[in-house]
């Protein structure tokens, strides 16, 4: 991680939990100032446990000098990518091996399953099955089928961007193709299959049925820009290339093309279309020249880098030679190939040593030499194997790969990442020199250090709007459910409000009569008293009795008027505690509401903010 910044212009990693086996780029969805954000899809192979899932997501692709140093060093192995946002989810019915965008038809993928068919959905029409009912629903169903094969097709599967075909190879060893033409306006209209309801998928048939492989096809690829040429390999060591036009025969094949072993891989070079690359079980891959296929040997180049099987290789888009692979040693590699070298005889070099580092990644002995047509390795998947991966159709040197982690016991899920090497490794020498000279004193004597270039007003205002309309819409719903939970809470605490001050004040008059009739009482008893007391005494006593019953008749009156004043003072009392106990539970209800209210929205904006 600490040289990462050094390595890497672009670094994003994002743990997923369940292992995978594809992801691919879809549409540009926007393009901003400083990113672009694309719509990506990538599967999650369960242990049937749950639904196997194909995920609809939304990817933001820094582009060049914009990502800083602490946000390409700042992850771990179980890092959660705030650049990635899932969308949609489909239960797909079957693992999802292999996945390829209609080029013509943004909204429409095909999918490879444990099946003889081909899938294809219509991702915008299709329904969002939530993760939360996951044992509730039914697996989502597809808009169409594409049939023909007699065996499963596991893997081999492609589209091109000059017709909407698909093409797919399986167990059966046949390269099968159909056409969608006749189909796109049902299957865009989303009034077929899982998009218009219904229970079962309409069937297409194969247009054009190609033979020749003797086991099964591993990998089939359209040359660049060709709605007829293809190209495909196989387990039985071929390399075999086919034309629409010439019949179900292949035009050219090369047997043992990498001696005994399966060939897992093959890409056509979309800059320069006489180069095919080929990648193998022994790690081997080399690149041909269609133009010469003369024998096994007979290659622009031949490399052996890898220490294991070669799974997924692919040219990239924009820069002629660059080529990048990628396998179960856990390694990507990108390579930088002279393609316009004449091929020749290149045998190829002894094969790579298998030992490891403690990370679990291969380390090359001391004595073989680095090929020179190495640029760089990408050991960011330290615990699975690579299984995918893809270069950004339009930012340049951005990668979008996966791999499968299922056998780490720690992990057990998946790994998505989105990287891009520094510009120091595949910009001209006398550029990167240059740019390195401007910052001599820094780099050699760590004086001087460069100034940070913030990010223009335009991109902080774009982040900001940006932001500030996700916030929205995330929240929209969330903040009307808890407006009603708020409401149902403040129905509730005056219900309860009232409740208890009827009771206060019901209690407050039963103490109040109790304490009238008690002293009422007491005064009556007092009279009866006092007038049996002047009829069983003499003179003498009814003269001294007079002054007492004066006495007695001035403290009763006394006593009544403290008794009066205690009674007026408790009733007082009694009042000002229901209202101020009324005006204090109201009034603490409505600050408590209102701060949950304000709270809520405060926090609920932070952090979409943030996210």
């Amino acid at each position: 991680e600490k040289l990462a910044p050094l390595i890497y212009d672009m670094f994003s990693h994002h743990n997923l939990p369940w292992p995978t086996q594809a992801c691919r780029f879809g549409s540009a969805v926007e393009d901003l100032t400083y990113k672009t954000r694309y719509r990506v899809y990538y599967s999650e192979q369960t242990d049937d446990s749950e639904p196997q899932k194909l995920i609809v997501a939304t990817a933001d692709v820094c582009k060049p000098n914009v990502a800083s140093a602490e946000v390409v060093s700042s992850w771990t192995d179980f890092s959660k990518s705030p650049y990635l946002r899932e969308e949609k989810v489909l239960f797909h019915p079957g693992e999802v091996n292999k996945i390829r965008e209609i080029p013509q038809h943004p909204g429409l993928v095909v999918t490879h399953t444990d099946a003889p068919e081909v899938l294809l959905w219509n991702v915008d029409k299709q329904p969002h099955r939530p993760r939360e009912k996951k044992n509730k629903l039914q697996e989502s169903i597809p808009d169409m089928k594409l049939v023909g094969h007699e065996d499963e097709a596991l893997f081999p599967l492609a589209t091109t961007p000059a017709a909407p075909l698909v093409a797919s190879g399986g167990n059966d060893c046949l390269v099968m193709l159909w056409d969608l033409a006749d189909s796109t306006t049902s299957l865009l209209a989303g009034s077929c299959g899982g998009s218009g309801g219904a229970k079962d998928s309409p069937e297409l048939r194969a247009r054009h049925r190609f033979e020749g492989h003797t086991r099964p096809v591993e990998e089939v690829v359209f040359k660049p820009g060709s709605m007829h040429e293809l190209a495909s390999v196989g387990d039985d060591a071929q390399l075999m290339f086919w034309d629409v036009r010439s019949g179900a025969a292949p035009v050219l094949r090369m047997k043992e093309a990498h001696g005994p072993k399966d060939i897992q891989c093959v890409d056509w070079s979309p800059l320069a279309e006489h180069c095919v690359a080929t990648g193998a079980q022994d790690g081997s891959i080399k690149v041909w020249d269609t133009r010469a296929l003369r024998g096994p040997d007979h290659t622009i180049c031949s490399l052996r880098s890898h220490t294991d099987a070669i799974i997924r290789l692919e040219w990239h888009p924009q820069a002629k030679g660059v080529l990048a692979s990628g396998g179960d040693d856990r390694v990507m590699m990108v390579w930088n190939i002279n393609v316009d070298a004449p091929p020749a005889d290149r045998p190829l070099p002894p094969e790579a040593s298998k030992k490891k580092s403690k990370a679990g990644v291969p380390t090359a002995p001391q004595d073989v030499q680095r090929p020179k047509e190495l640029m760089m390795q990408h050991s960011g998947h330290r615990r699975g194997k690579v299984v995918d991966f893809q270069w950004c159709p339009t930012v340049p040197w951005a990668i979008m790969s996966v791999s499968d982690d299922g056998a780490d016991e720690e992990s057990g899920g998946g790994s998505l990442q989105l990287w891009r090497p520094s510009s120091l490794l595949y910009e001209p020498q006398e550029k990167v020199l240059a740019r390195l000279n401007q910052h001599r004193t820094w780099i050699l004597e760590g004086r001087n250090p460069p100034e940070r270039q913030p990010l223009r007003v335009e991109r902080a205002q774009e982040e900001l709007a940006e932001s500030a309309a996700r916030a929205a819409r995330d929240n929209k719903e969330g903040k009307e459910a808890k407006a009603k939970d708020v409401n149902r809470t403040g129905k509730r605490e005056r219900q309860e409000k009232q409740e208890g001050v009827g009771s206060k004040g019901a209690g407050a008059s039963m103490n109040k009569d109790s304490s009238n009739k008690e002293k009422e009482k007491g005064r009556e008893e007092g009279n009866v008293e006092k007038e049996s007391t002047r009829e069983g005494e003499g003179k003498e006593q009814e003269q001294q009795q007079q002054p007492q019953q004066q006495g007695g008749v001035a403290r009763v009156e006394e006593d009544d008027e403290e008794d009066e004043e205690m009674e007026g003072a408790k009733a007082g009392v009694a009042g000002d505690d229901g209202v101020e106990g009324m005006d204090t539970e109201e009034g603490g209800g409505v600050a408590a509401k209102r701060k949950r209210g304000e709270g809520e929205g405060a926090d609920g904006m932070e952090v979409d903010g943030k996210h």
